[in-house]
């Protein structure tokens, strides 16, 4: 039994087998039954031991296969003595061994360092399935969720019940903007999702992104664009007037009072005070304009039928696009759900965008300008105002909504920042593209 080398051991016992069967053959020869029943249990043990030698080798295949199954992969097997077929089945069993090792250990060391990333973002991350269960969370949505310990959406509290309601609802490509109490302060979260499949589990992934910063960030640069437009026109109004006083003062006050203002002179002053009465006008109607657009009435919320606005306008220009030669084009079919909308209101939002698309045509051959509405999957209704105007330099195209600027001649700068408003009321959107080729207005409500 002291050899170690399979082959010997087998032979070994083979012998043994042999010896004690011969043993056993001469007892019952020679009538020695009490000898010859020791000798048959010790054949008996013989061959037990001798079938639980070689089915080691099976105990061992299981064993290394249980330990791949319930990932452990500590088990080691000894490479050396047991004759060279065994040697090179154990040396395989611990390289497979090692490789599960350092495949577990990587991905234990990704899981990690995944872990660690999720947890540093500063992007609250939401994992859950589609019952609502939650399986990832970082900090940062817990601090969005007042550090909620919930197992899934309906756990979480009576407070949270608007933000778990966006998180049921949002889809992919979806942009949903909440404004959530955290720690006595609102912070705007913009909430984006993503939806995987994951061995046959539906899971969707939510992120919560504050933008405090970027929206304090935009309303600097909006204020600043304001100041300077503002500037740019009350000093355009203030010099000239300026200017004129000083003169008609001048006039009026010259140090040689031995005579009178002249015919002439009084013509001159009366014109001069004239210009000037009609330049403070001017800065009152400008003033006025500005008013309005910060007194927009609160919208009237009803039912409408977006095709039936489009005919409306499409009747309301029709008599001056043919005057002007201009082609109109009107495409509703695609919308066939009623619009939560004030129709005044949105009726005059289109008939900005149509007398902008009308001012923009002028001298272009084969004008034309058209209104088409579609639905979008998630309910959203998209109106676009297209023409093949002149178009919008591109140096100017992101300040076609600050009050008061206006490529325009005769424009007043009021008509597109208005109409944003009107459509940020709504809780839609609106944007601009235009080149060379011609403009397209896109309103999404």
């Amino acid at each position: 039994m002291a050899f170690r080398n399979f082959r010997a051991n087998i032979a070994l016992r083979v012998l043994l087998f042999v010896a004690i069967a011969g043993t056993l053959a001469y007892c019952l020869v020679a009538q020695l039954y009490l000898r010859s029943t020791y000798v048959a249990i010790a054949l008996a043990i013989a061959v037990v031991e001798f079938i639980h030698y070689v089915e080691r080798t099976n105990r061992d295949f299981t064993s290394f296969l249980s330990s791949l199954s319930q990932n452990d992969f500590t088990t080691t097997y000894a490479e050396k003595g047991k004759g060279k077929t065994f040697d090179d089945l154990y040396t395989i069993f611990n390289q497979i061994t090692n490789k599960f090792r350092a495949i577990s250990e990587d991905k234990e060391a990704q899981f990690i360092f995944l872990s660690l990333l999720v947890e540093h973002v500063r992007v609250g991350i939401l994992g859950i399935n589609g019952t609502g269960q939650i399986h990832l969370i970082n900090q940062t949505m817990r601090d969005y969720l007042a550090n909620t310990t919930a197992k899934d959406l309906a756990g979480l509290s009576h407070e949270e019940k608007e933000i778990a309601d966006v998180f049921r609802g949002i889809k992919v490509g979806e942009n949903r903007l909440v404004k959530k109490m955290v720690n006595g302060k609102i912070v705007p979260l913009t909430i984006l999702a993503a939806e995987i499949r994951i061995q046959g589990q539906y899971y969707k992934l939510i992120s919560a992104q504050d933008i405090h910063h970027e929206l304090e960030a935009n309303e600097l640069e909006a204020w600043q664009k304001l100041i300077r437009v503002l500037t740019h026109e009350i000093m355009n109004s203030i010099s000239p007037i300026i200017s004129l006083s000083e003169t008609l003062h001048q006039m009026v006050n010259r140090k040689d009072k031995s005579h009178a203002l002249g015919a002439n002179d009084m013509a001159v002053v009366q014109k001069g005070l004239e210009a000037i009465r009609l330049r403070g006008h001017g800065l009152q109607h400008f003033a006025n304009a500005y008013r309005s657009i910060t007194r927009i009435p609160q919208p009237q919320f009803r039912k409408v039928q977006v095709a039936g606005i489009i005919d409306r306008l499409a009747t309301l220009f029709r008599e001056e696009l043919d005057r002007k030669g201009i082609g109109l084009e009107t495409s509703s079919k695609k919308v066939s759900h009623e619009l939560l909308a004030d129709p005044e209101l949105l009726e005059q939002v289109l008939i900005n965008l149509i007398r902008n698309a009308i001012d923009a045509l002028a001298g272009r051959p084969l004008p034309w300008i058209k209104i088409l509405a579609e639905a979008m999957p998630s309910q959203t209704t998209v109106i676009y105002v297209k023409d093949n105007g002149h178009g919008i330099d591109a140096d100017k195209l992101d300040k076609v909504f600050i009050p008061f600027f206006t490529t325009k001649k005769t424009g007043s700068g009021i008509g597109l920042a208005l109409s944003k408003q009107i459509v940020q009321l709504h809780g839609g959107q609106i944007s601009i593209a235009s080149n060379a080729k011609g403009t397209t207005v896109e309103v999404r409500l």
